[in-house]
This record gives C-alpha cells, sequence and structure tokens, in this order.
C-alpha cells in the first residue's frame, strides 16, 4: 500500500500553484505541455491549408464566373483593357484573407 501512495504523488505531474494562489479562471489541464513553437507550427499550418483548400479555389471560381459575365454582357468590359481589371480585383478577395 505505501508504494502505491508513493507513486500516485510521481504521478502528479508539474508543480501547481496552491489554491488560495490560483485565480477563479485557473485550469490545471491548460498549462500542461503547451509550447509556443508547437502552437506557432499548428497555427502556420492552419493558415497554409486554408490557402490551398480555400482561398485559392475559391478565388479561381470567382475569376471564372466573373469573366463569364463579362464575356455574356452582364458586366461591361473596360475599353481599354478588357475584363482584366474586374477579374483581377475578384482573383485579389478571397486571397486577401488567407494570410500566408
Amino acid at each position: 500500500m505505501a508504494s502505491v501512495s508513493t507513486h500516485e504523488n510521481q504521478d502528479k505531474g508539474p508543480h501547481l500553484p496552491p489554491p488560495s494562489k490560483q485565480s477563479l479562471l485557473f485550469c490545471p489541464k491548460s498549462k500542461l505541455h503547451i509550447q509556443r513553437a508547437e502552437i506557432s507550427k499548428i497555427i502556420r499550418e492552419c493558415q497554409e491549408e486554408s490557402f490551398w483548400k480555400r482561398a485559392l479555389p475559391f478565388s479561381l471560381v470567382s475569376m471564372l464566373v466573373t469573366q463569364g459575365l463579362v464575356h455574356q454582357g452582364y458586366l461591361a468590359a473596360n475599353p481599354r483593357f478588357g475584363s482584366l481589371p474586374k477579374v483581377a480585383r475578384t482573383a485579389c478577395l478571397p486571397v486577401r484573407n488567407a494570410k500566408l
């Protein structure tokens, strides 16, 4: 029995402040094993995935729809540059929000 109680004391994990010094919002589980490098890696992966799987396809579809609307005559083409300014502006809108 004595070996069980010493084993339990070793498994407590990191040293936590005494309950009298803990704030009401203290959560001991959120303080465990969180490293800034790991969090920044996860954020970078999420941003990259967001760009390739959401922003880029949405941008390409938006460009095609805008070009089709200009070609059909629903949108007026620029007399000098044609549909290029409208298509370029449409392409930049979804990609602008994905921060790479």
